[in-house]
């Protein structure tokens, strides 16, 4: 199996760039792993980050979905929630094994959401007890980024305690995906234009991170302030 970490540094990289060139890109538009529309994280808080969630992937399958947001206005964070999960499809079709990790920043809110599959493992006492001890006092504090790390962290842990669930041979995540099209269009400008830097735009134009496999919302989870 080809090993792809050395593709999330790209990513992530390209995950900086992406909003300078689709500006007003949709939160509902998320990728593998870490989606921050605010830009609380720095490039290598994302690269963490997207590590140990396709570490977990990889090993479990699971997916883990990070996305920070300013609003979920017209909805309720809980109804956002649900509905983000179901329209990225996180985690796998047929297992259900994915979680979102959902901070909204100008409420001051933050919700946990788990997929079908997941519910017997993160079932909403200990989801509340791992946002409560990791996310709230973090970002309540102004860390964003240490509250997202610790409660992956603990996400994480808990999905892999069970030796029974992990497949030592790893699976294959389609992490990157290429729009070749877009890439002729793209060589064409950068041949043109010929100016420094302008390869990091070009990349992020050509280049995302793959989509979330299709699974379902369970609708459990938790939900805190801070």
């Amino acid at each position: 199996m080809i090993d792809k970490r050395p593709l999330i540094a790209l990513t992530a990289m390209v995950s900086l760039i992406g909003p300078v060139i689709l500006s007003g890109q949709a939160a509902s538009e998320i990728y593998l792993y870490v989606n921050d529309f605010v830009g609380v994280l720095t490039y290598n808080e994302i690269d963490t980050l997207d590590n140990i969630c396709y570490e977990l992937d990889k090993l479990t399958s699971d997916e883990i979905a990070i996305v920070i947001v300013d609003t979920t206005q017209p909805e309720s964070i809980d109804i956002y929630a649900v509905e983000l999960f179901e329209s990225a499809g996180i985690g796998k079709a047929g297992k259900d094994n994915g979680v979102l990790v959902l901070v909204l920043t100008d409420k001051s809110l933050w919700r946990i959401e788990v997929g079908y599959g997941l519910e017997g493992i993160l079932n909403d006492e200990k989801v509340g007890t791992i946002g409560r001890e990791n996310l709230g006092p973090y970002l309540q504090a102004g860390d964003c980024y240490a509250g997202v790390f610790y409660t992956v962290k603990s996400l994480a842990s808990e999905l892999t305690s069970d030796p029974g669930r992990l497949n030592q041979k790893g699976y294959d995540i389609q992490f990157l995906r290429i729009d070749y099209w877009q890439l002729a269009v793209a060589i064409v400008v950068f041949v043109g234009v010929l100016t420094k830097g302008r390869i990091f735009l070009w990349l992020g134009f050509v280049i995302s991170r793959g989509k979330f496999g299709g699974g379902r919302s369970g609708g459990g989870g938790s939900k805190g302030r801070f």
